[in-house]
C-alpha cells in the first residue's frame, strides 16, 4: 500500500532541505525526495558567500541542512520522481521504486549544468574546471583564466573574469559574440580579455589540477593556452517532465512561481533553481524554500479547516518577540 504524507518535496538541494525543515518543525509529516543530497552544492568546494559561513563548503552545508531537517522527525528517500498526478483530491508522486500520496507538493528539482562532454572533464570538477563563473570566480583573482560558453552565459562569465583574473580567454563557436550590445563593447574594450572566435575546447590537462586547454578552430588549427581556471557556462537542463502537465512552465523551461512558491497548481509549489526566481544562488534557494514550505503547510491546514500560518507569524514570551 503507498505511503501518505501530508507535504512530499522533491529534491535536497538547499531549497528542497529548507523547505523540509520550516514543514517539520510544524509537526506535520513530510518526505523529501531526491536522487542525491545537495545537488549543485556538491559542486561547491569552497562555500564563502553563504552568510553567517565562513569558508565551508556546499557538501558541507548540505550535510547540515539534512541534519536539521532529519532533526525535527522529516523523513528522507533516495529515488527518481517519475510522475506526479491528481487522483481524487490528493497528489499521486510515482517514483521508480515507489508510489505515495500527499496533499501538497513543494518542488524543488534544480539543475543541473551542461558540460563539455570532454572524456576527463570530471576529473578536473573543482580542480580548475568550473560550472558558475558568479560563484567561483572570486578564487581566480590575479590568475589566468578562461570561459567557454553561449549568449548571455558567456557574457556575464566574461564580465566578471576580467575585474578579477589577470587573463581572461572567451571561447565561443560563434564568428560573433551574441547577447547585449553593450556588454560585447565593454568586453572589447578590456585589455585583459582575449576574444577566441569560431572556436571550441577539444581536451583539458593538467597535473592533479587543470593547467592547459587544447583550443581547435574552425579550420582545424589548434593552439594550447596555459589557464588556471576554465569556467563552462553553456546553460543547465532542468528537468520537470514528471509535473509538466500540472504546472505552468516558462520559455526557460522554470517553474513559474508567484509570492510564497505558489504555482498554478494550487496543490503544488515550488522553489530554487528550478523555478523563475531571478537569483540562481544558494542563500535565495533557501530563502524560496522556506517561504514555499510554510506555503505547502498553509495550504494543508486549510484543507483541515485550520488558519495556518500568518505571514507575519510571531510568538511573544515573556518580553520578547520571536519571528519565525
Amino acid at each position: 500500500m503507498a505511503q501518505e504524507y501530508e507535504i512530499i518535496i522533491v529534491g535536497a538541494g538547499p531549497a528542497g532541505l529548507s523547505a523540509g525543515i520550516y514543514i517539520a518543525r510544524q509537526q506535520v509529516s513530510v518526505l523529501v525526495i531526491s536522487k542525491d543530497l545537495g545537488g549543485q552544492l556538491n559542486l561547491i568546494p569552497k562555500l564563502e558567500n553563504y552568510p553567517g559561513t565562513i569558508m565551508s563548503s556546499g557538501p558541507l552545508l548540505a550535510k547540515t541542512l539534512e541534519s536539521q531537517f532529519l532533526s525535527f522527525k522529516g523523513e528522507m528517500t533516495y529515488d527518481t520522481v517519475e510522475k506526479i498526478e491528481e487522483v481524487e483530491g490528493k497528489m499521486k508522486v510515482k517514483t521508480s521504486r515507489s508510489e505515495y500520496f500527499a496533499k501538497a507538493i513543494v518542488v524543488a528539482a534544480g539543475k543541473v549544468p551542461n558540460n563539455l562532454g570532454l572524456e576527463n572533464e570530471s576529473q578536473f570538477a573543482n580542480k580548475g574546471v568550473h560550472y558558475c563563473t558568479k560563484c567561483d570566480a572570486p578564487f581566480y583573482q590575479g590568475r589566468t583564466t578562461a570561459s567557454v560558453g553561449v549568449g548571455a552565459y558567456l557574457l556575464e562569465s566574461g564580465i566578471l573574469l576580467s575585474r578579477m583574473a589577470s587573463k581572461a580567454y572567451m571561447i565561443y563557436k560563434g564568428g560573433k559574440l551574441g547577447g547585449d550590445k553593450d556588454l560585447i563593447a565593454s568586453l572589447e574594450k578590456k585589455e585583459n580579455v582575449e576574444l577566441i572566435p569560431s572556436s571550441s575546447i577539444k581536451a583539458i590537462s593538467g597535473n592533479g589540477t587543470l593547467q592547459q586547454i587544447t583550443v581547435v578552430d574552425a579550420t582545424g588549427s589548434e593552439k594550447t593556452l596555459q589557464v588556471d581556471g576554465l569556467f563552462i557556462e553553456m546553460g543547465s537542463k532542468i528537468n520537470l517532465d514528471f509535473v509538466k502537465d500540472l504546472v505552468t512552465i516558462n520559455t526557460k523551461g522554470e517553474i513559474e512561481i508567484e509570492s510564497g512558491g505558489k504555482t498554478s497548481h494550487p496543490a503544488i509549489f515550488a522553489a530554487g533553481d528550478a523555478t523563475s526566481i531571478p537569483y540562481k544562488q544558494i542563500v535565495a534557494a533557501c530563502g524560496d524554500g522556506a517561504a514555499a514550505g510554510l506555503s505547502a503547510f498553509n495550504y494543508v491546514e486549510k484543507l483541515k479547516g485550520k488558519p495556518g500560518i500568518r505571514a507575519d507569524w510571531k510568538k511573544q514570551i515573556g518580553d520578547t518577540v520571536f519571528h519565525y
